[in-house]
């Protein structure tokens, strides 16, 4: 079956770097006269598909927020400007500490604008780009933190469709993993808009084959490959698959055999290396079914000792950031 991309980009999971103090900014500008009595723009934190985020001072709450502001290029889709909806919506029904949480959405005659707690630190993909690969009880409590959010989301009938480094956020103060961007989520039992019918959505890295290749009825199973790539990645410090183009990278999710992480990553625990390779499982039924069954079996066998090691150097990292 064909499909079509959205929102993602055919290339090694780069996302868009911070952006520079002093860049210069229309957008923001723009941002700052038509928010001026709600908002204190403060600096651009990063771009992403569909909008520019700027970390901003809520001036009735005394509390610094991430405004999400619909791309200036894009204000003019009605399409567009739905689904940025649709992701407010969805987002202010999510509550749990592993999930951004929502604090408001308004429209003005020029913007469209979320605003959402700020999450002080740095993101997965900062990390990995800065240390390569992280650290086997790091990827575990990662992992365990990113299945208990998923498995609540999934619970709520949220398929995210776009987990990737970039969207997992790292808390300095208290070196904390947060679930982010739910730009191309949707509810399963949502019928699926005609759009969207034959479309794959998400990052081409990421995908789960059935998400690959465009079927409208994916479940929570496929979050939970996307999740496996990520600790994939963690571990060994590279992806599972590659390519120079979406086909082929969706021919190797489909059909080629997954490289042994225990070889790339030797010094992992097994439990981990065998709960990672279960969520890249290419049959669904041979993967976890559910993120609270990973969470188990990785709490399972963690050690304490490790596990607070763990929590440490991730609060550390995050706070030297």
């Amino acid at each position: 079956m064909e499909a079509l991309v959205l929102d993602s980009v055919v290339r090694a999971p780069r996302l868009t770097p911070t952006l520079e103090r002093g860049t210069p900014d229309i957008e923001r500008d723009l941002v700052a006269r038509e928010l001026t009595r709600q908002y204190q723009v403060v600096r651009p934190l990063g771009r992403g598909g569909m909008g520019a985020v700027y970390l901003a001072r809520d001036v009735a709450l005394h509390r610094h927020v991430a405004l999400k502001v619909l791309r200036n290029d894009l204000k003019t889709r009605e399409d567009v400007r739905e689904r940025f909806r649709a992701e407010a919506r969805l987002s202010a029904q999510l509550e749990h500490p592993g999930i951004v949480p929502l604090y408001a959405f308004g429209e003005t005659s020029r913007i469209m604008f979320m605003a959402m707690r700020y999450v002080p630190g740095d993101s997965l993909g900062d990390r990995i780009r800065a240390h390569g690969r992280i650290s086997p009880e790091e990827t575990r409590l990662v992992l365990i933190q990113l299945a208990r959010a998923l498995d609540y989301a999934h619970g709520q009938g949220v398929v995210h469709r776009d987990l990737k480094p970039e969207n997992v956020l790292v808390d300095r103060e208290t070196g904390r993993t947060l679930l982010a961007d739910f730009s191309v989520a949707r509810r399963r039992w949502w019928d699926p808009q005609p759009n969207e019918l034959r479309c794959a959505f998400g990052t081409p890295h990421f995908m789960s084959p059935e998400q690959a290749v465009g079927e409208a009825d994916i479940d929570g199973r496929s979050d939970l490959y996307g999740l496996g790539v990520l600790g994939y990645l963690m571990l060994a410090g590279r992806l599972p698959f590659t390519g120079e183009s979406f086909a082929e990278i969706t021919a190797k999710h489909l059909f080629s055999p997954l490289p042994r992480l225990a070889s790339l990553a030797p010094g992992a625990p097994r439990d981990v290396v065998r709960a990672i390779e279960r969520c890249l499982e290419k049959d669904l039924d041979k993967r976890w079914q559910y993120g609270r069954q990973l969470a188990a079996a990785l709490e399972q066998g963690r050690s304490p000792f490790g596990l607070a090691r763990a929590v440490r150097r991730l609060f550390g990292a995050a706070r030297s950031a």
